[in-house]
């Protein structure tokens, strides 16, 4: 795919850096298009990122999208390419397993439904939380898990039960047919096969942190 609408038949592997780096590129080019601007360098766009201009040139040109000499690449149909390789050109519906103050949250978060992102469904083993409306969902028995999932055509599942409860709630997730979880405990879940895991454990995060106040962190050149 080319800045001027061309596909490329070519399909190389891709690093998974790559892909990681893709919806950080597609979230600040959406901030851009909301200033009015029409094109970008990808100067400017690695600049907002922190990153080098070269990686920005280099990870679009594995999908076959290039720039153009002085103009860089339009807003909008970058926008378009980089929604098409991510897989955002359909609706996805989810499901929040744990509905604890993380499930809350996730469920009265509005930003999904902007991206095509719907969760249809919550569900908890709590009695007292069970029947609830949070965030215009009625919170189901968990004891139901498998058969709703079965029959809702769930894409994703968010898990946010405690750690010691991930592990079985993701095998039901997987004989459910769920084949994508995101994952917000603190559980090691990647035993499973043609099952996509993301995991958020937020401690990695403040480790890394801790890690650089530490002063051990390799520190960038200028």
């Amino acid at each position: 795919m080319t800045n001027d609408g061309n596909i490329s038949g070519k399909s190389p592997v891709i690093p998974q850096a790559t892909m990681e780096r893709l919806p950080r590129y597609l979230m600040q080019l959406y901030r851009f298009r909301v200033t009015g601007d029409i094109n970008i360098s990808s100067q400017s766009l690695g600049d907002s990122l922190g990153l080098k201009d070269t990686q920005i040139r280099k990870d679009l040109s594995y999908f076959g999208v290039f720039g153009k000499a002085r103009y860089g690449y339009n807003i909008e149909f970058l926008i378009d390419a980089l929604e098409k390789i991510l897989g955002l050109t359909r609706r996805y519906d989810l499901a929040i397993v744990g509905a604890g103050n993380i499930g809350r949250a996730l469920a009265n978060y509005r930003g999904f439904e902007s991206r095509d992102f719907r969760v249809k469904m919550i569900f908890d083993n709590n009695r007292q939380v069970i029947g609830q409306d949070i965030g215009g969902l009625i919170v189901q028995d968990i004891s139901l898990l498998e058969e709703k999932l079965k029959d809702a055509a769930i894409d994703v599942a968010i898990v946010s039960v405690p750690e010691k409860a991930a592990y079985e709630v993701a095998d039901k997730l997987v004989k459910a047919g769920i084949r994508a979880i995101y994952n917000f405990t603190a559980a090691e879940l990647h035993q499973y096969e043609d099952v996509f895991i993301e995991n958020a454990n937020i401690s990695f995060g403040i480790y890394k942190l801790a890690h650089h106040l530490s002063g051990h962190w390799p520190r960038k050149n200028k």
